[in-house]
């Protein structure tokens, strides 16, 4: 098998990104940053682009000499806490492209996760019958077992708030064994439970909406600006190349609300008796 080059992690070039962004706002060569932090310039230029190795501490001390606020600097510091990303997804690296680790990397770090389901259930919402199937019959054939486990790892990382939104079209004709939709259309209706979370619905009579160009994911992050938009494609999952908030927008304008697509599955439940 070919392997790919191994870039820093995301979270590593993440942190670099944001000293830069910092340092520049500032007007700060190099020289004058590295001057007035005590350090070695070629150092921090490595530290920006990733590939040098940096503790909190020192982080913190660069945030500080910065005069960063407050909030921004706390955010900066936890993230270098984990410059290799999520412990569970070391035993998986060796398999998946790096590019696709970057992905779950970054969302891994997301406290809330938009989620626009079309064609599958979304994977961070299958229950572990749907997601079973589902690897059994992908190509070209992969562990089932292992492949769960990397996405149970995902589903369950952190406490996160998932904001999710269904083609109720893909619910009504989904063509699955009765025993395993059954599951899975229980999950979600348990899924707002955990008090974070929401499941809407995009009814079949919706019209045009950008959701049927595919599903998509648009995370979010505590403390810090921007959000990042992720693809699902037959190909695999993969950066989206724009921003997809203002059509997550204009799907959500769509959906009917928590307890109209809590009536939506109850009855895609109790089709299948």
């Amino acid at each position: 098998m070919p392997v790919d080059y191994r870039a820093p992690n995301i979270n590593a070039r993440s942190v670099g990104q944001h000293l830069r962004q910092i340092r520049e706002i500032l007007e700060l060569s190099y020289g004058e940053a590295a001057a007035r932090l005590g350090v070695d310039a070629d150092w921090l230029a490595r530290v920006e682009t990733g590939f040098g190795p940096v503790t909190p501490g020192q982080v913190a001390e660069i945030l500080d000499s910065y005069g960063t606020p407050a909030h921004i600097r706390d955010a900066v510091v936890d993230l270098s806490s984990r410059p290799a990303g999520p412990p569970w997804l070391a035993r998986h690296v060796g398999r998946i492209k790096a590019l696709v680790r970057d992905i779950y990397t970054i969302e891994s770090e997301s406290s809330l996760v938009h989620v626009f389901g079309i064609g599958r259930m979304p994977e961070l919402v299958r229950c572990e019958e749907y997601a079973r199937l589902v690897f059994e019959h992908q190509y070209p054939a992969v562990d089932v077992d292992e492949e769960w486990d990397l996405l149970r790892s995902r589903q369950r990382h952190r406490p996160r708030t998932l904001d999710v939104i269904l083609d109720g079209l893909t619910l009504e004709r989904h063509g699955g064994p009765p025993d395993i939709m059954r599951a899975q259309f229980t999950h979600l209706l348990e899924l707002p439970a955990d008090g974070r979370s929401t499941v809407r619905v995009v009814t079949p009579d919706a019209g045009v909406h950008p959701g049927l160009n595919g599903s998509f994911d648009v995370l979010e992050f505590p403390g810090l600006p921007g959000r990042i938009s992720i693809v699902h494609t037959a190909l695999g999952i993969d950066a989206a190349q724009a921003d997809l908030w203002d059509s997550w927008q204009t799907i959500e304008a769509l959906a009917l609300s928590p307890a109209g697509s809590r009536t939506f599955l109850t009855d895609c439940l109790a089709a299948l008796e």
